[in-house]
């Protein structure tokens, strides 16, 4: 590796037969208004002082020969400050030709050409696919084929708007040239074979240069391959297609993102998320060409996710997709990256999926307006999907076992019940959140299919203002104000921005019938003399029963569906068996009870057995009685000190909890046979390690601790 400072034109861009190209694992032009009215700037600069001007750094390396005499270089890094260059050059020749300024033009096209070479070797750059194409037209003035849009075209027009001012200004073509002779750089120069272009791309851009995750990625999969055009346009091209809006890098960013935590289970920020991908390849031995492929493939279902107007899926898919989108509900995108690549893989059916989609959707909505807390829905969707289907039976009922899944969670991430749903649209404040507020405003008005309301410029509106005037507080009290204000019963939409303000209620009225074409929102408010309470109310109940049955769950009560490898101990088994042993669940008299914690199982047994049979307890209770006929320790006493740790049962009755499962299980035995019940009134489901795990059936057990299932 060589450094030298070097003027970017008289050095590297002014020698005759030479070539640089731009390699396709470069990201394509996109220097912004800002970039390139800093560099014009700065030539302004020189003009008016004539002081040298570093502009940076450009890395290149020469590539394999050629047929001709010609030096061939490879960029690495710098590509956009060397294609703003040929492009205010450009700008700078069109000019001259415009002033008949034959010196100026000379020297300019023997920066921008090669002299005595064939077409291949003619321009000095050659930039990446569609990059080339329009640098081409533009130097050939070819405009039918030139993107007005595009950045080169953009920049070009904003270089030749400041030449023209500096012309008119009485600055000549040649002063400006003279000055872009003064702009310096400090070119490296690696050495094939010698230097590792990878790690110096690396070392330059860890300083924070503009590159997005993306660049960094695209660059680490393409730059060091030697098939590195194929795997471009086979598998990253479709990528960026897939993902990429012209210059916005936002979903491509994001799907990354996702992918890590697909693959690792592990949240990642965008700070650390290059870092990430790079251990990510490294420990799953990827090679280039597997890494890309896998990666086009996913890209091919998010699409779907990000992109509204795919119709890869079907409409009632894409539908929920759309919706949680607009919900900016993308923590579940891990969990569906799988649930659709088994979709893709003829794992489940169209019907499964949507059903299963159509779940998740409502699922998070009823969190959503019950107030849930989203901090713990990443943690919840990176290990959802292996801890439903840790059990490989459970994808032959696939909807069924994520649907009870999520409705047997007894922590935070419980779905909430119908009742909690209704109640939670009827009174909490729909209006704080912007997303889950506009969301349901479409949805009740356009729930028939039809498009009435759009996001655009769509203005939720209070019928009940936020502030109560004089007129408002003649029928409604502060505290019903305070109570009711941004609930859904209160809320419309106009289009128009704060139009309804605090008018009265007779101009409001008017204000919606008139302008908003929201009929379903508010066919009960156009008939309304004034806006009560009750009013709002009664439109709450009946606007939340609309979405209460779009977003219905029905709950799945399947015991032939568990979420581990469970293994049955009975009272006549080993009871030694279960000790250090994750418990499920216990059966007892015929009904299966979910419990993962032994104390906790032996209370519910005590409680269930004096149920069964009144009296036998406060007998036990009495005699200070012992599972094991000593008495140093009671384990079922109305005296709690003759406990290590005592939990109150029932009316004054403790039990001691502070012993091992192992003894649990002696306990629940020694009651059994004490209330005289047959054994196989009680069995323990626990899981069986000894089943062999693979693949997505690998588990942390922490996770399932976590969330208290």
């Amino acid at each position: 590796m060589k450094a030298d400072t070097l003027q970017l034109l008289g050095d590297l861009i002014g020698s005759n037969k030479v070539l640089f190209r731009i390699p396709v694992y470069q990201r394509n032009y996109d220097w912004s208004e800002a970039n390139c009215t800093r560099l014009l700037d700065d030539v302004k600069t020189i003009i008016d002082t004539g002081v040298k001007h570093f502009l940076g750094t450009i890395v290149y390396m020469a590539s394999d020969g050629n047929d001709f005499v010609l030096h061939d270089y490879i960029v690495i890094d710098g590509q956009q400050r060397l294609t703003t260059m040929m492009i205010l050059l450009k700008a700078l020749y069109d000019k001259a030709e415009e002033l008949n300024d034959q010196s100026v033009i000379s020297d300019v096209n023997d920066y921008l050409q090669n002299r005595n070479c064939i077409e291949d070797y003619k321009i000095k750059l050659k930039p990446i696919n569609s990059d080339n194409e329009q640098f081409l037209a533009l130097l050939n003035n070819d405009e039918n084929k030139i993107s007005k849009s595009g950045h080169i075209w953009l920049n070009y027009e904003r270089c030749k708007k400041y030449i023209d001012r500096w012309i008119d200004n009485g600055i000549k073509p040649a002063q400006i040239l003279r000055a872009l002779e003064k702009l310096e750089v400090v070119g490296i120069a690696l050495k094939q074979g010698e230097d590792d272009p990878q790690i110096i791309f690396e070392s330059i851009n860890s300083t924070g240069l503009e590159l997005s995750n993306s660049d960094l990625i695209r660059n680490y999969l393409l730059m060091s391959d030697d098939n590195q055009e194929k795997l471009y346009y086979d598998y990253w091209l479709p990528i960026e297609n897939n993902l990429k809006k012209n210059t916005d890098y936002t979903d491509l960013n994001m799907f990354f993102m996702q992918y890590i935590v697909l693959e690792t289970k592990n949240l990642v920020n965008e700070r650390k998320l290059y870092d990430a991908f790079v251990k990510l390849f490294k420990d799953k031995e990827f090679n280039h060409e597997s890494c890309l492929k896998e990666l086009s493939y996913y890209s091919e279902i998010y699409k779907a996710f990000v992109n509204s107007e795919s119709n890869k899926y079907s409409a009632k898919v894409m539908k929920c997709l759309k919706s949680l989108k607009q919900l900016k509900q993308t923590t579940c995108y891990p969990f569906l990256l799988r649930v659709f690549d088994d979709y893709e893989n003829n794992v489940i059916d169209d019907n499964t999926l949507e059903k299963t989609v159509q779940f998740v959707l409502s699922y998070l909505i009823r969190r959503s307006v019950c107030g849930i807390p989203s901090n713990s829905l990443r943690s919840l969707f990176a290990y959802l999907y292996s801890r439903v289907f840790k059990v490989k039976a459970n994808k032959k009922k696939y909807y069924e076992s994520i649907n009870k899944f999520l409705a047997t969670i007894s922590s935070r991430d419980v779905t909430p019940s119908d009742n909690e749903f209704r109640t939670a649209l009827q009174t909490s404040n729909i209006y704080g959140n912007n997303a889950l507020c506009k969301f349901l405003m479409m949805d009740i008005e356009n729930g028939d299919g039809k498009e009435v309301l759009k996001p655009d410029n769509l203005t939720i509106e209070h019928i009940m203002p936020q502030t109560l005037t004089m007129e408002w507080s003649k029928y409604i009290s502060e505290d019903e104000h305070e109570q009711y204000l941004h609930t859904l019963g209160n809320l419309s939409v106009t289009g128009y921005n704060s139009e309804l303000s605090n008018k009265s209620f007779s101009e409001k009225k008017q204000i919606i019938k008139t302008n908003s074409k929201a009929v379903v929102l508010n066919s009960d408010v156009w008939d309304k003399e004034v806006w009560t309470i009750n009013d709002i109310k009664n439109r709450g109940k009946r606007l939340s029963e609309i979405v209460a049955g779009r977003y219905g769950i029905e709950m799945i009560e399947d015991d032939s569906i568990e979420f581990e490898y469970l293994k049955k101990v009975t009272l006549l088994d080993d009871l030694k068996s279960v000790t250090n042993k994750k418990l499920v669940s216990f059966f007892f008299d015929g009904e299966t009870y979910r419990q993962t914690i032994y104390a906790s199982m032996l209370y519910d047994v005590i409680r269930l057995c004096d149920e069964k049979k009144p009296g036998v307890l406060e007998e036990l209770a009495k005699q200070n009685w012992s599972f094991n006929g000593t008495y140093k320790h009671a384990h079922l006493s109305r005296d709690s000190d003759l406990m290590r740790w005592a939990w109150d049962v029932k009316d004054g009755i403790y039990m001691e909890a502070n012993i091992s499962a192992h003894s649990i299980m002696r306990f629940i035995k020694a009651l059994v046979e004490t209330y005289g019940f047959e054994y196989d009134i009680f069995y323990a489901s626990i899981v069986d390690d000894e089943v062999e795990l693979s693949g997505d059936e690998e588990f942390e057990d922490t996770v399932l601790e976590e969330n208290d299932i």
